[in-house]
């Protein structure tokens, strides 16, 4: 799979993030930033947001009184992040600030009270040194008694035999493109699945249509993803120095369950 890495242009990928991630109320996402706010109005901020993205949870934790710094390696989510700072107020815009870098190796001169990395985020860093050194970084950021709050997938074995063959869910659906306001089908072509690595290499496609049906535009990007089981990363937030404080299924406090998400909440003593 040679076509272009995950957000590693401006895309119709980035374009139709929003769009794609509107949380359902039976999805991964359902009451996350809810849940990330509730953190740290217990701890204090500011908040740090490891793959801030678009800033999907950084505004709204902004909204809500926090300071927060946003990082991410791709400078097209960035932009499209920094674009809806012209749409809050001026006392919110002030309270953000987005960084280009990469989760597992940064360095920016302040503490926090909370680390937040979102939305699978994590599970882009494919070798456990990268997860170690993100994780390690991450505690040195964090004053104290600060708190780190993660999300991953509770891998499906059956969904991850070894070899080439079709994506569990093929099909992700029909957003419209905020830019043109046409149609465009989001589809998983094809999947590659490493299980010495625990690793997973998806090719996407992306289709923008015409108001006639004509394809307009069509975009091919790959999304590499490490899969990470749970005790393996209740072990490695250990080894990084974290007290587990909270494991879950979901954003509602479900106890931890195969196959549901993992979302994690570790302290730095």
């Amino acid at each position: 799979m040679t076509a272009p890495r995950f957000y590693g242009s401006d895309s119709l990928n980035v374009a139709t993030y929003d769009q794609r991630t509107v949380p359902a109320a039976d999805g991964p996402l359902a009451a996350d930033i809810a849940f990330y706010i509730d953190l740290g109005r217990h701890v204090g901020g500011p908040v740090l947001d490891l793959g801030c993205g678009t800033g999907r949870v950084a505004w709204p934790l902004a909204r809500a009184g926090f300071e927060v710094v946003g990082l991410d390696r791709s400078p097209h989510m960035l932009a499209r992040a920094e674009s809806k700072r012209a749409d809050v107020p001026e006392e919110v815009s002030g309270r953000v600030q987005f960084v280009e870098g990469d989760m597992s190796s940064f360095a920016l001169d302040r503490r926090f009270g909370l680390s937040v990395i979102p939305f699978r985020s994590f599970q882009i860093l494919l070798e456990p040194e990268e997860q170690r050194a993100c994780l390690d970084s991450i505690r040195d950021h964090l004053r104290p008694g600060g708190i780190l709050a993660l999300q991953l997938f509770d891998p499906l074995l059956e969904t991850l035999v070894p070899g080439e063959g079709q994506a569990p869910s093929p099909d992700r659906g029909t957003v419209t493109q905020p830019g043109t306001g046409n149609d465009v089908t989001v589809h998983v072509v094809r999947r590659r699945n490493d299980p010495l690595h625990q690793v997973f290499v998806e090719e996407w496609e992306f289709t923008e249509r015409g108001p006639d049906g004509a394809v307009l535009r069509r975009e091919h990007e790959t999304l590499a993803m490490r899969w990470t089981y749970r005790h393996e990363m209740r072990y490695l937030l250990e080894l990084c120095g974290f007290e587990i404080v909270g494991e879950y299924s979901d954003f509602q406090g479900a106890r931890p369950a195969y196959g549901r998400e993992q979302v994690w909440v570790a302290r730095r003593p």
